[in-house]
């Protein structure tokens, strides 16, 4: 059982107790762009004073369609509860790598939209990941800080 305390019907999930675990069993494997999608999940729950599974944000994940970039969505999903299914995250498609941010708001758009962008020196250091760097790189994000990842801006 899970305590959180708008637990409803709906809501009825618990957090994994293990992102990396977690990541491994949906995705396959876990590698930076999940990493980076957890972080960017983490954050977005902590901005917005909300919780795991209570599917309160509205997520849309900008990235290019193609893998490895898609594989920000999962690390997303994992982090935050959300779901593709539920239509509380989505996945829009940009033209360019150093395009890639994810927008977040209330689901009733209250307040502000936060993009969290992806830091383009960054972004250039994961682009096309060698299966042996996978776990190295996907450390390397757990580990460090937010503002060596991403930057967070605030719109209306």
């Amino acid at each position: 059982m899970h305590n959180h305390s708008h637990s409803d019907i709906y809501n009825q999930g618990a957090p994994p107790q293990d992102l990396w675990a977690e990541t491994q069993r949906m995705h396959g494997h876990v590698g930076p762009w999940n990493v980076l999608g957890w972080r960017i999940g983490a954050a977005a729950l902590r901005e917005f004073g909300t919780q795991w599974g209570l599917h309160e944000l509205d997520i849309i994940c900008y990235v290019p369609v193609r893998t490895p970039y898609t594989c920000l969505v999962d690390g997303l999903i994992v982090s935050t509860g959300n779901s593709m299914g539920r239509l509380d995250i989505r996945l829009a498609d940009v033209m360019a790598r150093d395009l890639t941010h994810v927008a977040v708001r209330r689901k009733d758009a209250s307040g502000p939209v936060l993009l969290f962008k992806p830091r383009p020196d960054y972004l250039a250091g994961i682009d096309k990941p060698r299966p042996h760097d996978l776990e190295r790189l996907a450390v390397h994000c757990r580990d460090a800080p937010e503002s060596d990842l991403f930057t967070v801006e605030r719109t209306k």
